[in-house]
């Protein structure tokens, strides 16, 4: 790396180590006055039913991606779709459950409040009912939190996006809405299976610390034995319009950070995530042929630790590929296996209470700090994800804990600024303590939704407490993390003691795994045989430095045009062949990248174009080759586009274009056939 591009990366870290006495306003503020309502409607429901709708998340360009906080570039583009991915589940007259599956960095509290606060006029969902959790890759906008702190860190440029929540709460509006009135007779059925072989744990230091590991030594091995991992799925059928039961999808996790696209990356993409995804939705509609588009919701478990096991020098697409393909093989066989567990009789039922961990710090015996601190292995960067020069900067590198005045309430946490300077620049009034928690029980599986990065142990004793204070029958259970917002990480107290990155980013001292282990305990323990039970405040303010970078409606003025004609470009080191080729359209504001932009056509001698397919899919940006990014501004509103297609089709007689679907007064447009 040259030294240029290092003073880049580090600068925005150096500046918050040197906590620089600035108020890192925005200067203006986004208010919020949400109230917490109970359904208006009451549903007549008889049995078992579900519903689904996925919608298209995708961002405009020019929006700033989260995960690798100033590191991350601002995206141009998208490479996979954005998605969200909904089920809605309702078993008699009881409260139904709504699990959100999002191609984000997390779930978002401020959404989830204001969606349900919409959603209570219109049906009967409740706020407790509602799972609304992110992927955690590393290559979508965040900006959207209900505090300053991740909106000013988790992505390259700070501040509240309000204009960028506001599209991901309308789609999901809508998306929810759909799922609900779309509700059919349902079966569900559920199970697991072992996946080894395709992540590792990043952090084995912190994992021998537990009490439990096994481990004495560090050997190379046992970073592959320290994962976990199941894949847990739900799958739900429901009845078409022929009388016959069909998979409306899969709701699975599965525990695999989503790094596999490096932080040089500028274009939004689903990481690992997008291709099991893909492949399950696509072996529905081959097998079934559904008159509805199948969804498979794939979340993240105790990724905390768990890294994908990409190849160093490969890191990127390829090696999103190669996992995430390998991982949907087996999602597609673990699915296959449930066909005849498929039950009716089955019930639902959630636990779900907001706690503010600014006026409750304590249950039993386990207590959290008082106020949060960011440590100095935070700034060091992950042991896959380093940040250059600090990471191996005393104190500030991975494994560098205090080891005398361990007393305090952050233990063995050095503070970035020490304890009496980084509240200067980071107030206690910034930083996430509003805390939603849930136990939802789906059949015979138990879902412990968690707004935090979970490492492997901290989610098995959370599974393993909850299990042994349920009175029902319970055969499958898992975390979801980044659910329902986002605070960081949670490492058992022995791992935070190494004070590794995950240890850095456990806000709350080491006493955060014991005081989520009793709330999911407590919640699991008085989980109701059916239907829901919810504690949530009557209302919630919110104020949020604003900057908005989600663009404001620019009417377009000129015509689309050629401006380079397609190219081949062949594969070099990492890079995967494809064509590419430039074009004029309409400006960021109105190109609509959540609509469906760019397919294929192809013809043979004479004939007329076609529709191009694989394996009796289309060849379009819907899937995981075609990327569309914005290279430049060309005036009256205008901009200019480079379209890739990466691991073209190649028949000899055969002649193909690209073609770019009409938008906002341009007619269709076709590029020179290659």
């Amino acid at each position: 790396m040259k030294p240029k591009q290092i003073v880049k990366k580090i600068q925005p870290y150096l500046i918050s180590i040197l906590l620089i006495l600035s108020a890192m306003s925005c200067g203006t503020v986004a208010e919020y006055k949400i109230s917490y309502k109970k359904p208006e409607i009451v549903s007549k429901t008889r049995g078992l039913v579900a519903g689904i709708s996925k919608v298209d998340l995708t961002p405009p360009p020019g929006l700033p991606l989260a995960g690798y906080s100033k590191m991350a570039e601002t995206e141009k583009g998208f490479r996979t779709r954005l998605y969200a991915r909904i089920f809605y589940i309702r078993k008699d007259a009881n409260e139904p459950v709504v699990l959100i599956q999002s191609d984000l960095l997390s779930g978002s509290l401020l959404i989830h409040h204001l969606l349900a606060e919409r959603l209570a006029s219109k049906t009967d969902i409740s706020f407790g009912g509602i799972v609304f959790a992110g992927t955690h890759t590393h290559s979508a906008p965040a900006n959207f939190y209900d505090n300053n702190f991740y909106n000013e860190f988790a992505s390259n440029k700070p501040g509240f996006d309000k204009g960028w929540t506001d599209f991901v709460l309308d789609r999901l509006t809508n998306g929810v809405e759909e799922a609900y009135k779309s509700a059919k007779p349902a079966k569900i059925a559920s199970g697991k299976t072992a996946i080894w072989g395709l992540t590792r744990n990043r952090s084995l230091d912190a994992y021998r610390a537990n009490k439990n590991s096994g481990f004495e030594e560090l050997k190379p091995e046992i970073q592959y034995q320290a994962i976990n991992p199941d894949l847990v799925m739900i799958r739900i059928d429901a009845q078409d319009k022929d009388g016959r039961y069909k998979p409306l999808g899969a709701f699975s996790t599965f525990s695999v950070h989503g790094t596999t696209v490096p932080d040089s990356n500028d274009v939004a993409n689903a990481d690992v995530f997008a291709y099991p995804t893909r492949i399950l939705e696509k072996k529905i509609r081959k097998d079934f042929k559904p008159s509805w588009d199948p969804i498979h919701a794939l979340n993240n478990s105790t990724h905390g630790d768990n890294s994908p096991d990409y190849r160093e020098d490969m890191q990127g697409f390829i090696e999103s590929r190669r996992i995430g393909e390998a991982i949907g093989e087996e999602a597609a066989k673990l699915f296959d296996s449930l066909q005849n567990s498929l039950s009716t009789e089955v019930n639902l039922s959630f636990n779900t209470r907001e706690v503010d961990l600014y006026e409750n710090q304590k249950i039993g015996d386990a207590e959290v700090c008082d106020r949060p601190y960011v440590g100095t292995a935070l700034t060091g960067g992950a042991e896959d994800g380093l940040t250059p020069v600090l990471n191996w900067l005393p104190f500030f590198a991975e494994g560098w804990p205090r080891w005398f005045l361990t007393g305090g309430c952050q233990g063995h946490k050095r503070i970035v600024g020490f304890k009496y300077l980084q509240p200067i620049v980071l107030p206690k009034s910034k930083f996430p303590h509003k805390l939603l928690l849930q136990s939802v029980k789906i059949a015979d599986t138990l879902l412990l939704p968690v707004p935090f990065e979970v490492t492997k142990e901290s989610g098995k004793r959370f599974v393993d407490e909850a299990l042994k204070s349920s009175s029902q029958p319970i055969k499958n259970a898992s975390v979801i993390s980044c659910a329902n917002g986002y605070f960081g990480y949670v490492t058992t107290p022995e791992e935070y003691t190494r004070q590794h990155y995950e240890g850095g980013h456990t806000l709350y001292g080491p006493g955060t795994q014991p005081f989520l282990q009793a709330h999911l305990a407590d919640l699991t323990k008085n989980l109701p045989a059916a239907g829901g039970k919810e504690a949530f405040p009557a209302s919630w303010n919110y104020e949020l430095d604003r900057s908005d970078r989600f663009p404001e409606t620019e009417k377009s003025e000129g015509v689309r045009e050629l401006v380079d004609s397609p190219e081949l470009i062949l594969a070099e080191e990492n890079l995967e062949k494809h064509w590419v080729f430039r074009y004029k359209d309409v400006g960021r504001s109105e190109i609509s990248l959540h609509e469906s932009l760019v397919s294929i056509e192809y013809k043979e001698g004479t004939s007329d174009w076609k529709e191009l397919t694989h394996d009796g899919e289309p060849v379009d940006d819907k899937g995981v080759d075609i990327e569309v990014r914005k290279t430049s501004n060309s005036g009256k509103g205008m901009a200019v586009y480079q379209v890739r297609w990466y691991n073209p089709e190649q028949i000899a007689k055969r002649k193909y274009r690209f073609v770019i679907r009409p938008r906002v007064g341009q007619a269709k447009f076709v590029s020179p056939e290659f």
